[in-house]
């Protein structure tokens, strides 16, 4: 059932603070550039910067309403970055709508049918090796149904598990505000302080030039966002599950850009798409999210077991 998010408590105090995170971006972006306007506009910061400023209000008014708006975001994006991933790879059509009609089931089974989550990876695997037995086409089977299942446990589950977690916890809406907003803010902090410090660069091509300094720089916005948006975090989570929170996104962030990164060079491709004109694809806009939801959500869960 959609919902009115301007009638939502949360609604002024998280939008007004992510609004101050997002000003406080820019004015990183302007100190480490330290570039004329014009030249400022066509940087990578500056562009990154530009997308988090109309991406995060539309995922939060999404967020809020819920119901059928929230699902068509959903699977607009799972089916849209599953598709980049699959030019990106080389996955076959039969492979490749399999892997984007998993995804949307996971979705599904995530807000409507979350006791079979569990069943999601395996029975895609199942599903996958039927293809080549069914259809006798064997040569390149393996690669393909390695390459898919690599897929949807990249994409489709993470996706269905931010599914399940909105509708299967009571605090589930505070939790991807506090993830999408840490991970956006994470994201330009990484490189604005990475641009204005430099430094050594992570070890071996996998890091793609990314530095320690920007490294740190993700930690240090996801921190920073989590602390601002402290009137969102529930009565319920200890201070210790809070802290492992802000650390899991950070380095979620961090490894989800790598991921994301690796697989770029891999295929020998700057972008994994064009859906944002001039800087790449809705998968790299994600990839962080798609690794930072999870960590940050067992990391809760871990707090609150080593609290008995």
């Amino acid at each position: 059932m959609p919902h009115n998010p301007f009638a939502a408590p949360l609604w002024w105090p998280v939008t007004l603070r992510i609004l101050l995170l997002l000003a406080l971006g820019l004015a990183a972006v302007l100190l480490a550039e330290r570039k004329p306007l014009r030249v400022l506009r066509r940087s990578t910061l500056f562009l990154r910067l530009r997308t988090w400023l109309w991406v995060t209000p539309l995922f939060l008014l999404t967020l809020y309403i819920g119901g059928v708006v929230l699902f068509v975001l959903a699977v607009f994006v799972t089916v849209q970055a599953a598709s980049e991933y699959v030019r990106l790879v080389g996955i076959s059509r039969r492979y490749a709508l399999l892997l984007m009609l998993w995804s949307v089931v996971g979705l599904l089974v995530g807000s409507l049918a979350r006791e079979f989550f569990l069943f999601l990876p395996f029975g895609f695997f199942v599903i996958l090796t039927l293809v080549p037995i069914v259809s006798g086409q064997v040569e390149g089977a393996a690669r393909q149904v390695a390459g898919t299942l690599f897929g949807y446990v990249y994409i489709g589950l993470p996706m269905g598990f931010l599914a399940l977690v909105r509708t299967g916890e009571p605090w589930g809406l505070e939790f991807l505000l506090i993830v999408a907003a840490a991970v956006a803010v994470s994201d330009v902090a990484a490189f604005a302080v990475g641009s204005a410090v430099r430094g050594p660069r992570l070890a071996g091509q996998a890091g793609g030039g990314k530095t320690w300094s920007a490294t740190l720089g993700n930690l240090a916005g996801a921190v920073a966002a989590v602390a601002l948006l402290s009137v969102a975090i529930p009565p319920q989570w200890s201070a210790a599950g809070v802290v492992l929170l802000a650390l899991a996104i950070g380095l979620g962030s961090v490894w989800g850009d790598l991921t994301c990164g690796f697989l770029r060079r891999d295929f020998a491709v700057k972008d994994t798409g064009s859906l944002f004109f001039g800087f790449g694809g809705l998968l790299e806009r994600v990839d962080s999210l798609l690794f930072a939801a999870p960590l940050g959500f067992y990391a809760l869960l871990l707090a609150e077991r080593l609290a008995g």
